[in-house]
């Protein structure tokens, strides 16, 4: 092989190699802008449903319930950072029998299985709350109590 032609199958070389190496970096970067695309669009679906779990939370709950510590209870307990507390948790408030002995957090799975239904989650509590039959008000719901506006 000459020294021309393997000066050629070098330069072939590396050209492809540096080919790739741009198409690695140009699909990198693709990859980063759909990511930062798919995260604005969480964002405002995320605020949109928050919205709507606050309209939603002040609709069925906003008649007991505050969800600002700082306003403290009304008829029910405050609900501010209720998603991670202990069921029955919020000190002064007189709880019925059933929440003073209920033994769980509020995660998100619990807390849409008492909007769906909490008398059968926790019988003998004493709300008159019956519960949220749609699942998408009860998401909406759940999210506005984790990250209320």
């Amino acid at each position: 092989m000459t020294e021309y032609k393997k000066g050629i199958l070098i330069l072939t070389f590396f050209t492809v190699l540096s080919g790739c190496t741009l198409s690695a970096n140009q699909t990198q970067e693709e990859s980063k802008k759909q990511q930062s695309a798919q995260s604005v669009a969480t964002s405002s679906v995320s605020k949109e449903l928050i919205t709507q779990g606050a309209k939603y939370f002040r609709f069925r709950c906003g008649g007991c319930h505050e969800m600002s510590a700082e306003a403290g209870s009304s008829f029910g307990p405050h609900l501010e950072g209720i998603i991670g507390r202990q069921a029955g948790a919020v000190e002064g408030y007189d709880y019925s029998k059933a929440l003073k002995e209920a033994d769980f957090v509020w995660t998100e799975e619990v807390m849409d299985s008492w909007l769906a239904k909490p008398e059968s989650l926790l019988p003998g509590m004493c709300m008159t709350f019956k519960g949220v039959p749609d699942e998408d008000v009860r998401k909406a719901m759940i999210a506005f109590m984790k990250e209320p506006e």
